[in-house]
């Protein structure tokens, strides 16, 4: 197909099972003269961002933006959708254009387009940016997650055939849900938990969870039957995520209830293990917050499933600090990790915090009328008294003028 090359063959009817990382891996036959010119295999690569712009409109191939004019230049970015979400980061892109072969990312202001090989551009936001582009599953190396619900859930495929559930932990989920582009894993399956896989050839995964793809990880191949799938739920992009202020030093949030007053307890934006959880925590927690008692301490993720990443920190409150930083606190033990269905929560006294914010004004408001009713008294005493004055200098000059009247008045009849 790509012309005539050198006859002189190394390989001769190679055989893979698509989870080799090299082609010296597979398995092959001796190389043998006999084999002509013109029987050379070849091969065009799937280019995942190619195939996002025949499905997604959003982007243009083979065309750059501004070229020569970017606000940014990033090296090593391994994907147009990657980049695109370093745009939506950026307050000054409003484009970019993602080069293929040296995986350069420019983060760009204006659209002037230019055509240029190897090159990928689109906008900081596409019109519905929820659409998935469609991925081409049956393509070795390929991530996939079939038979769920959403996009971001599902059993796992790859290359077509089905990862097994033996040795199917977090950590292998986690690659899976970085890979396609989410935040983290939310739930992991087994048993085929979104249907009957296709087996009964399956891929056995291990993974350290560090890896940015599954293709990184050890595997093997093994046959299984077809209820031993193993499945994810990932944690979507679009997921509400607790507000930037909930991860401050020291700062307190609950998350997840029907108010303010109630959720899951989340310290310095990471959620607290519910091992030893208990009232007195809760209560700490509760007037942290401006309340002035707890209603209760729950336990097992009450107000929906918290993230894998507890805090470090393990809480002993006694019930009288002021603060939950001023607990007595460890080194958290670990007996949470990877369990999203251990987060501990509150419910506080909502109406408390009503009378608390009453108390709180009356405790400004009356020392401060205090002291306004007493100066008001002090300028009334003191009118009050100068008045007095007046009066009496009134009288004893009257006494005075009635006294020399008198005289005048006795000596003109004597």
């Amino acid at each position: 197909m790509f012309g005539t090359g050198n006859t002189n063959y190394i390989i001769r009817d190679a055989y893979c099972n698509g989870t080799e990382k090299r082609l010296l891996d597979c398995g092959q036959k001796a190389p043998k003269k006999t084999c002509p010119g013109g029987r050379a295999a070849g091969v065009q690569c799937y280019t995942m961002d190619y195939f996002n712009i025949l499905n997604n409109s959003c982007y243009e191939g083979d065309v750059a933006y501004n070229l020569g004019k970017s606000n940014a230049d990033i090296q090593n970015i391994d994907s147009a959708n990657a980049c695109q979400k370093l745009c939506q980061d950026c307050t000054t892109c409003n484009y970019f254009t993602y080069q293929l072969t040296s995986k350069t990312c420019s983060l760009l202001s204006g659209k002037k387009e230019t055509v240029a090989r190897d090159t990928v551009s689109g906008p900081k936001s596409c019109k519905n940016p929820s659409a998935s582009p469609v991925r081409a599953c049956n393509s070795a190396g390929v991530v996939c997650l079939l038979q769920g619900g959403s996009p971001d859930e599902g059993n796992v495929y790859v290359g077509g055939r089905p990862v097994s559930q033996v040795t199917w932990d977090v950590q292998n989920a986690r690659v899976v849900c970085r890979e396609l582009g989410y935040v983290d894993v939310l739930e992991i399956y087994r048993s085929s938990h979104f249907g009957k896989v296709a087996g009964p050839e399956m891929i056995k995964y291990s993974c350290y969870g560090t890896e940015t793809s599954l293709t990184h990880c050890s595997s093997s191949i093994g046959r299984y039957s077809d209820y031993e799938g193993a499945g994810v739920k990932c944690h979507n992009n679009t997921a509400a995520l607790l507000p930037q202020a909930c991860h401050a030093p020291n700062k307190i949030c609950l998350w997840g209830g029907a108010g303010d007053h109630e959720g899951n307890v989340y310290f310095q934006g990471k959620p607290i293990c519910d091992d030893g959880w208990n009232s007195a925590n809760a209560h700490i927690v509760c007037t942290s917050l401006g309340f002035q008692e707890a209603l209760q301490a729950t336990t097992g993720s009450e107000f929906g499933m918290v993230p894998y990443d507890f805090s470090d920190i393990d809480f002993d409150c006694h019930g009288d600090e002021e603060h939950l930083k001023n607990c007595i606190f460890s080194e958290a033990k670990g007996k949470c990790k990877y369990d999203k269905h251990r987060g501990a929560g509150v419910r506080c006294n909502y109406a408390s915090k009503s009378i608390s914010v009453l108390l709180t004004v009356i405790n400004i408001v009356a020392p401060t009328m205090f002291i306004i009713t007493l100066v008001i008294g002090l300028v009334y005493i003191c009118k009050t008294q100068k008045k007095l004055s007046h009066i009496t200098n009134d009288t004893k000059e009257l006494r005075r003028a009635v006294s020399k009247q008198y005289h005048k008045s006795s000596s003109d009849y004597i």
